[in-house]
This record gives structure tokens, sequence and C-alpha cells, in this order.
């Protein structure tokens, strides 16, 4: 096949991650069937435009299909990790059927998918929107977060978090709303933690109520473990 309609393809490495990030190029991810190489992909997906599209706008990136569907592991924050920097990105991106074509952004974000290979102009419709659609979901979750900042600073913890929840649970990474969203929690955990730490230190009488009390405030984030540790430690277990 000429040169000039062949894709310019990459590997899924922090490399090629890095180089997307710099250049904010949008990220087109192709699932191969098993035993197909780059140039059964080329077969698939080629053209003078499709091969323009990889050189100048997006980061084409194949990434071999894994059916192993065994859960990750689990870290216990509810905080996203990056779908497109883990060990199986077929089972996080919930690819059910190859060849499949993701179009995402730098971070990895998934925004539309084809199982059918898409044409050049196709592709460079998706690729065009990925920047409006980033703009998109991070004021959403801006404005989750204004409303979990307004909460925390009416110390009402639990609303807060509920906000923080519902942008973890988009599940997108890298957006600066997101990231902000990220060490308000964090910052929120670490004096909670500190909280149990003073606790375990002083012995207060009502150090197991108020252990408790927090328990139902912070269920479902990581200092659920440490204040299950610091009861048992007060009830001398």
């Amino acid at each position: 096949m000429p040169e000039e309609k062949r894709p310019v393809w990459e590997k899924p490495d922090n490399k090629t991650l890095e180089k997307a990030a710099k250049d904010k190029k949008a990220v087109v991810l192709f699932f191969l069937e098993e035993g197909m190489d780059a140039t059964g992909a080329t077969k698939l997906l080629n053209g003078e435009d499709i091969s323009k599209l990889s050189k100048e706008k997006a980061v084409f990136i194949l990434i071999e299909y894994n059916n192993d569907r065994t859960p990750s592991l689990d870290t216990g924050t509810p905080i996203p990790s990056s779908k497109l920097s883990s060990p199986n990105p077929s089972r996080d991106y919930n690819i059910t059927t190859v060849p499949a074509w993701l179009v995402c952004d730098y971070h990895g974000n998934e925004y539309s998918r084809f199982t059918r290979a898409p044409d050049g102009k196709q592709l460079a419709t998706k690729v065009d929107e990925v920047k409006d659609a980033m703009e998109i979901v991070n004021k959403r979750l801006q404005k989750n977060l204004d409303e979990a900042n307004k909460l925390l600073e009416a110390k009402d913890t639990v609303g807060f978090l509920k906000s923080v929840m519902k942008n973890f649970k988009e599940g997108v990474v890298g957006l600066s709303a997101q990231e902000d969203t990220i060490r308000a929690y964090r910052s929120t955990l670490d004096k909670a933690r500190q909280e149990v730490d003073t606790i375990l230190a002083d012995k207060p009488k009502d150090g197991e109520k108020r252990l408790k009390d927090m328990q139902k405030t912070y269920k479902g984030t990581e200092l659920t473990k440490d204040i299950n540790d610091a009861l048992q430690i007060l009830k001398g277990k």
C-alpha cells in the first residue's frame, strides 16, 4: 500500500501517551483482532485522509484485544484511574467485539466508538469533536465541584462527598475540574485522618461514638478501613 495511504501506528506505552498529552492531540484506539498486526490494521483502516489524520490531528494506537475479564485489583479508592494506562484496556473500555475503534482525548477518556471501520470523513468529524466534548464534560464536573465546595464550606461533609462521587462516577481522568475534585477530596480525607489519629492518641470518652459517626460520613471512601481499625483499637481488640 502506498505510503500516503498508510496511517502511523503507535504502541500503547508511556512515551506515546506523553506525546499525545504534550501535543494535546485526540487519540484513536484500534482494538485488534487476535493475531492481527499493523499490516492487517492498515488493510482495515487506510486512505490519504486517514493517513493525514494520524500524522497531524490524532495519535493512532494499536491495542491487542484481551478477552480476560478478571476484575482489576480493588485499590479501595473511588478515584477513577486511566483506562488507557491499565493492564487490560479491553476490559476497562468494555470492548465486547473486535475490531473496534475508539476516539478519545489525550487522557484516554472515550467520546465515541466504531465497530465498523470508519472512513476518513467520519473519523475526522469525531476527532474534531473531542475538544468541545472535553469542555462539555469539564463544565459538568465543575458544576458538581462548585456545589461540593459550597457544601464543604457549610460543614456538610456528607453532601460534599455525594457531589464529589458524582464526578468520580463519570470515570474520566485528567480534566482540570476532575483534578481539582481529587485534590479537594484528598484534602478532606487527610483532615479526617488526622482526627482519627487524634482520637486514637487522646482516647476521649466519646471516641467510639465519634468514630462510628465518621463511619457513616466517610462510607465508601478509603478512610473506612482506618476508621474500622481505630474502632478495634479503642475497643481493645
